[in-house]
């Protein structure tokens, strides 16, 4: 008599975030579990740091494995236990209706049949139960530390695995990364600054997976510079609710600064022109439109030139002599005594004090907000209170904002030699500082005329 045929399984692995058997120890237990039911095992599939309370898209080896147990390549799966397996009612749907047997290390399932259907929801319920109740505490524990300033979550690039120790050389970047920003530097350049400098974006952007080797982009410089955790707060769902345990990298003004950049809703407006290759695209304007002036429009091909960004086209003229006069121009203003004066923050702004101040308004907004509920204040008055302390957090935002944007153009004026360190600055530092101290207006260099005309552009400098 001819024997049975051998079923074929195949064997599933799993692991989560937080390991609890690792892959190695699944592959052994169920290949184990094969061996001894003379079964042929005709695929193995894994996922490696995956959820089952999540779903499981496309691309993971669970939505592989299900399409092939619909094509009936194999008759049975394997896994160490159902936990390993599904944890929510929707794959153990999708599983059942494949039609495929199930069979775990710990105890056997036939989700062919009504009883192993019925056995198998009930344990996926317990199990999605279980995931819910942990998920619960893991919020109300996160929340708890979030209070009590404690870090938490992977490394944050500038410190240390412990959250709680600065790593000098990350430190550095993440300094020059904020004062480069204030300075007009893109984001995409602070990332490739930082690329080029060997660092790692692999535990800083939201979503990476441990052991991932990304660089950094733009997205995940941002993601830095909007962390409060870098001027020494705590954040929890979006809010700053405690002062850290460690120590902060920047200033709280320098922050803030940050912040009010990249708020502002014109660097999401398309329409700007950008320009920042050309010192003076963009940010000059044409003498007789006041239309911003813009890169390119001279006839003789390979000549750097400046046009009229107006329907008009009121000028069109070489870009070196205006670059180079504007430039002579800002070395020689910020070369003279009283070129700190420029820049410096006014001695009444108190940075502390203002800081300490906005913990006491957004504490009071509160407050309020529990007066309310308690029946203390009508709606009306929460409304009039809100108004006046969200305005006065907006002022103070606004105060700190300004204090954190002198402080960087301070290395510019201060220098012994302040042409040099021009000459230093990247072409989006420069436009920062001309933008600050003043407005260009450019004219026409007049019908043949070969010879650069000071007059020609207007530098007007802003109170």
């Amino acid at each position: 008599m001819a024997s049975a045929p051998s079923a074929r399984a195949a064997l599933y692995f799993r692991q989560s975030l937080d390991v609890q058997e690792g892959i190695d120890r699944q592959r052994i237990r169920c290949r184990a579990l094969a061996a001894a039911r003379d079964w042929v095992v005709v695929d193995e599939y894994e996922d490696n740091d995956t959820s089952a309370s999540k779903a499981r898209a496309a691309g993971t080896a669970w939505a592989r494995m299900l399409d092939d147990a619909r094509s009936k390549r194999f008759d049975v799966v394997i896994a160490v236990d159902l936990d390993r397996l599904l944890r929510t009612i929707t794959d153990l749907i999708s599983l059942t209706e494949t039609g495929a047997k199930v069979l775990t290390v710990d105890g056997e399932i036939d989700l062919t049949t009504a009883d192993g259907e019925f056995r198998a929801t009930m344990l996926a319920g317990i199990a999605r139960f279980e995931a819910r109740r942990k998920g619960e505490r893991q919020i109300r524990a996160a929340a708890h530390a979030a209070s009590l300033g404690r870090p938490t979550g992977p490394k944050a690039f500038g410190y240390a695995k412990d959250g709680m120790t600065i790593v000098p050389a990350e430190a550095a970047a993440v300094t020059d990364g904020f004062r480069d920003f204030l300075s007009g530097v893109p984001l995409a350049a602070i990332a490739r600054s930082w690329n080029a400098a060997g660092f790692s974006a692999k535990t800083h952007k939201k979503g990476a997976k441990r052991g991932d080797p990304s660089p950094w982009r733009a997205d995940s410089v941002r993601w830095v510079l909007k962390n409060p955790r870098y001027m020494g707060k705590r954040a929890h769902k979006g809010e700053i609710v405690a002062d850290g345990l460690w120590p902060a990298i920047v200033p709280e003004s320098t922050w803030h600064a940050a912040q009010s950049i990249l708020t502002d809703p014109a660097r999401t407006d398309k329409s700007k022109p950008r320009g920042a290759r050309y010192l003076l695209s963009g940010l000059a304007v044409c003498a007789v439109c006041g239309a911003p002036a813009h890169a390119g429009g001279n006839s003789r091909a390979g000549i750097p030139a400046y046009r009229c960004g107006g329907s008009s086209g009121h000028f069109s003229r070489r870009s070196d002599p205006v670059e180079q006069y504007v430039e002579a121009v800002m070395v020689a203003r910020l070369s003279r005594p009283d070129a700190l004066e420029l820049l410096r923050p006014s001695p009444t702004v108190d940075t502390a004090a203002l800081s300490l101040e906005a913990v006491g308004v957004r504490a009071r907004l509160d407050a309020l907000a529990t007066e309310f509920a308690d029946g203390d204040l009508t709606a009306s008055q929460l409304r009039t209170a809100t108004v006046r302390m969200r305005s006065r957090l907006t002022d103070i935002d606004a105060a700190l904002a300004d204090a954190g944007r002198v402080e960087v153009f301070g290395g510019l004026v201060d220098s012994k030699d302040v042409g040099a360190a021009w000459e230093s600055l990247a072409v989006e530092k420069k436009r920062a500082v001309i933008s600050a101290l003043a407005a260009v207006v450019i004219s026409g260099p007049g019908r043949g005329v070969r010879k650069f005309d000071p007059n020609t552009v207007g530098i007007y400098w802003l109170p």
